[in-house]
């Protein structure tokens, strides 16, 4: 019997998703700990941009944050909840990270994106360009009926890229962000909607290794 290959083991691996002059390439922990010191050079000012707390502190305890966060996505992975992480490269700088995750999703098929880029890549439309890789992925690839999405309502640059690939609002909550109360912004991106997108917003997106990632999510 051959013996099996990184991919056999751990399908996630085999998966690519290339637009432009971007390629989203699954976490391993290499990569983790790359991520770990891009992130420890700086991802946001004094503004927060995300739930939990995880890029306060010196850059020993953020590299260590990203790395444990990954280590963890990875032990927790069934078909029933899991969260898809990758590392996003521009012409093969590693730049950020851009996932996916969801519960049920067999029978569901509504999934939820994150992601964040390293500062020396905002504000270029490297952002946008990761959505609609992962978006690509959910609803091309997986067979998604619904991507959702949330930012603090003072998140400018993900509210953005948001409004710009057509999400419908899908409620807001008030929540404590660090002591004080921040309005929570939802998002919805149907399939409807996904395949009515306009044409400036089509670029060619190659996805490798998909099927033998449904396969391992028994995704029919």
């Amino acid at each position: 019997m051959p013996t099996p290959t990184d991919v056999d083991i751990w399908p996630l691996l085999g998966v690519s998703i290339t637009v432009s002059d971007v390629e989203l390439r699954p976490v391993d922990d290499r990569t983790a700990l790359d991520l770990g010191r891009l992130a420890a050079g700086g991802i946001h000012g004094n503004f927060l941009p995300f739930s939990t707390p995880w890029t306060r502190g010196d850059e020993v305890d953020v590299a260590r944050n990203v790395f444990r966060y990954h280590s963890r996505m990875r032990h927790e992975m069934s078909p029933e909840k899991w969260s898809l992480e990758f590392a996003a490269r521009l012409d093969h700088t590693l730049i950020g990270v851009q996932s996916l995750f969801a519960e049920n999703f067999p029978r569901i098929r509504s999934a939820e994106s994150g992601s964040w880029l390293g500062q020396a890549w905002q504000g270029k439309g490297i952002g946008t360009l990761n959505r609609i890789a992962i978006l690509t992925l959910a609803f091309d690839g997986l067979g998604a009926a619904e991507v959702t999405t949330s930012a603090w309502a003072d998140n400018v640059a993900s509210n953005a890229v948001t409004r710009k690939l057509g999400y419908e609002p899908n409620g807001e909550e008030r929540l404590e962000r660090e002591g004080r109360v921040t309005v929570q912004k939802r998002f919805r991106m149907t399939r409807e909607m996904w395949d009515a997108r306009g044409p400036e917003l089509r670029p060619h997106v190659q996805l490798e290794g998909v099927e033998a990632l449904r396969r391992w999510l028994e995704i029919d």
